[in-house]
């Protein structure tokens, strides 16, 4: 059951359902909300860069005013199915991160945008942020722990096998918030949870094949462009997970995505990850980006804090 408040919130979000199918119109109003919330006026407290690298990948560096930077890095990568930017509400949910270590510094990566930029562009941007934190920067991979949200949790999970497949070093962790890895939507999650889901979902609709075929045409996915949907570096839930450092995966019992999560904590479990998943029950799609306004994702942020304080 749902809190109060959880239930409230889920009515408003259903209002901003962005259900392709039900719902075509929604590419540009998410483009256009987004650029209505990308300001970079600094939080109170904080200090804000907007950086750029020597390729041109854009993101954005934070920490607390007057902090001794100890190169500890949070590299959060948010999420928009690709489709959305970075605003501001992405600072404010990591913003506390600095607490946990006053020489913390929050990296976010503002990537470039679907329909006019797909695979690679993004996962080069992300490996771009990564060598100049890490090359230019010098700081150590054992002091950054990556995470993200929806499309940003893909590519923060995508970002990780290159660097494991490519034999380089590792971050000391990664959190993930509802993670969208499965871009042929095969997951049983997308059934079950169709009607349920107040984001992505159809309360009046059923997923069936034809359901599933519009959907994967639909602009949620340009992306992808002619890519391999399989290629685990689209669709980390068909890769393997060997050598991966701790994660960390949340993930509402309600949404449709449910089950891109719950394929990659199997496959890490079996490569014997150090790895914890929580499903909320009665929530939804990142659900816990809302920790202002829920209990339950007030809940999930203070272990996903406890995560972050025990690795750093």
């Amino acid at each position: 059951m749902s809190s109060i408040r959880g239930n409230l919130f889920k009515t408003m979000m259903r209002m901003q359902n962005i259900n392709p199918i039900a719902h075509p119109e929604m590419e540009q109003k998410m483009k256009q909300m987004s650029e209505k919330y990308s300001h970079t006026k600094p939080k109170k407290g904080y200090t804000l860069d907007c950086l750029m690298t020597k390729n041109g990948t854009k993101y954005q560096r934070m920490s607390k005013v007057g902090a001794a930077l100890t190169g500890k890095v949070i590299y959060y990568i948010h999420g928009g199915c690709y489709i959305s930017g970075l605003t501001y509400n992405y600072r404010d949910f990591c913003a506390p991160f600095c607490d946990l270590n006053d020489g913390m510094q929050i990296i976010l990566l503002d990537y470039s945008l679907s329909p006019d930029h797909g695979y690679p562009t993004q996962l080069n941007e992300a490996l771009d942020v990564w060598d100049e934190l890490t090359e230019k920067r010098n700081i150590k991979p054992e002091n950054i722990i990556v995470g993200g949200d929806s499309s940003g949790g893909n590519l923060t999970l995508a970002m990780l096998l290159k660097l494991r497949d490519s034999g380089r070093e590792m971050p000391c962790g990664c959190f993930l918030l509802s993670p969208w890895t499965d871009m042929t939507a095969s997951g049983k999650s997308y059934i079950e949870n169709y009607q349920k889901d107040v984001e992505i979902g159809d309360r009046k609709g059923v997923f069936d094949e034809a359901t599933r075929k519009e959907l994967l045409k639909s602009y949620l996915f340009d992306y992808i462009g002619n890519a391999d949907r399989v290629d685990p570096y689209i669709s980390p839930a068909f890769g393997e997970y060997r050598s991966f450092p701790p994660m960390l995966l949340f993930a509402g019992r309600d949404e449709m995505l449910l089950s891109d999560t719950l394929t990659v904590y199997e496959k890490a479990k079996e490569a014997g990850v150090d790895v914890t998943l929580e499903i909320q029950p009665g929530m939804f799609h990142s659900y816990v980006l809302y920790k202002n306004y829920m209990p339950e994702s007030k809940a999930s942020y203070n272990k996903l804090k406890n995560f972050i304080k025990e690795l750093m």
